[in-house]
């Protein structure tokens, strides 16, 4: 996003194609807001697990969306209906809504690399809902927040609303940058953006593969837990025995004898059963994480490509004015859409793949009348006729 901010001509002048993008995204922006204001209200007062990582995605998520409105549909519709103290809001704000998507974009794919390194030491046997879990969690998201602030905060001191008064009103500002400013930060913008972009992409792709491996190789070996007998009275002794004193039983006839049988089988059944849930939830749990990864690596490939050709193919993309060519605007356009399309659409991987969100969503009830009224009716059994042999 915030590559598109940034207009070197002298006066401001946004194409067809580019207001087009900008309306898609705002609409794409305006269900992620809703969606992800859902997110937060299940995380922060209805789930029974914690579940931090996703609770602060979730909230940069709907930022994310939020600034996309602010920056590009407002002004959309400012200069669209010419709306004078909009467009002069907008644009006085530009600088600091900028800092903030630049902050907002920075943690997001240091956050997912967190959930995923929360969810690789789940597969690994770790406990992750202790208290001091928790509190852990809690201090890597406070640090991932304060250094994507304190990286991001310099463009209060880099950037400018610019303004021509020979130019249209609705087109005489513009963000530019000071060169001063600019030439000074230039190594240290170039390793961020190097880190922002390549490295946290390469980490994603990383741990995607080990978590996939990791959990295969959990799945062969619970497979074999549940039909092994020493696990499986490992697991019946935890859950029915419990206490500190045992009672020795000694069986005094066959009558006796079928019962602990009987008994033996169905806790070995329930050990069974309860291996299988424990390692089904954590399934679930990594498949979301996996799929949410997934999808943002592939929305941010568009991304990923623009800073392969603005590092090492740059003349590809300048024109001799300084400017940027219209086919590098339009894919970073496409890029920042699609950078909202992977924020929008977290809501649905929950549903697919997390049981208890998926239930609390839907005893929401908006969409539970939804819900119903998509289901057809029901036949009405009284109507019915068997056929009856005669």
């Amino acid at each position: 996003m915030e590559s598109d901010s940034s207009n070197y001509t002298l006066c401001d002048d946004t194409s067809q194609v580019r207001i087009a993008f900008f309306s898609i995204g705002t609409c794409l922006s305006a269900l992620g807001c809703v969606f992800n204001g859902v997110l937060l209200y299940i995380f922060l007062g209805k789930t029974q697990r914690s579940y931090p990582f996703q609770t602060f995605l979730a909230f940069l998520d709907f930022m994310l969306c939020a600034l996309y409105i602010h920056c590009f549909g407002l002004l959309s519709i400012s200069v669209e209906y010419k709306i004078a103290f909009l467009y002069n809001f907008v644009m006085d704000s530009n600088v600091v809504t900028l800092v903030m998507s630049r902050i907002v974009q920075l943690s997001i794919p240091y956050t997912l690399i967190a959930n995923s390194a929360e969810k690789l030491t789940m597969i690994l046997g770790i406990d992750c809902e202790s208290q001091f879990s928790l509190r852990l969690r809690i201090g890597v998201i406070l640090l991932l927040l304060g250094t994507a602030t304190s990286l991001r905060i310099n463009g209060l001191y880099l950037y400018f609303i610019d303004e021509d008064e020979n130019c249209d009103f609705y087109h005489r500002k513009w963000l530019s940058s000071h060169q001063e400013e600019q030439a000074k930060w230039i190594h240290f913008e170039n390793v961020l953006t190097f880190f922002h972009t390549f490295v946290s992409f390469v980490l994603l792709c990383a741990l995607n593969i080990v978590v996939v491996a990791k959990l295969r190789v959990q799945h062969r070996k619970t497979r074999r837990q549940s039909t092994s007998p020493a696990q499986l009275f490992s697991v019946y002794f935890r859950n029915f025995l419990g206490s500190k004193s045992i009672t020795v039983l000694t069986p005094v006839g066959n009558t006796t004898t079928q019962t602990l049988e009987t008994r033996s089988t169905t806790a070995r059944v329930q050990a069974a059963q309860e291996i299988r849930e424990q390692q089904h939830r954590l399934r679930c749990a990594v498949k979301t994480t996996v799929v949410i990864i997934s999808a943002y690596l592939a929305c941010n490939l568009v991304n990923f490509i623009l800073y392969i050709l603005e590092t090492f193919r740059r003349s590809w993309i300048i024109e001799a004015n300084g400017a940027f060519k219209p086919f590098y605007v339009i894919i970073s356009d496409l890029g920042s859409n699609l950078f909202v399309f992977s924020s929008t659409i977290r809501i649905f991987i929950y549903y697919k793949y997390n049981h208890e969100i998926k239930k609390l969503i839907k005893d929401i009830w908006v969409v539970n009348y939804i819900i119903q009224q998509a289901q057809p009716p029901k036949a009405d059994t009284l109507l019915k006729i068997d056929k009856v042999d005669v």
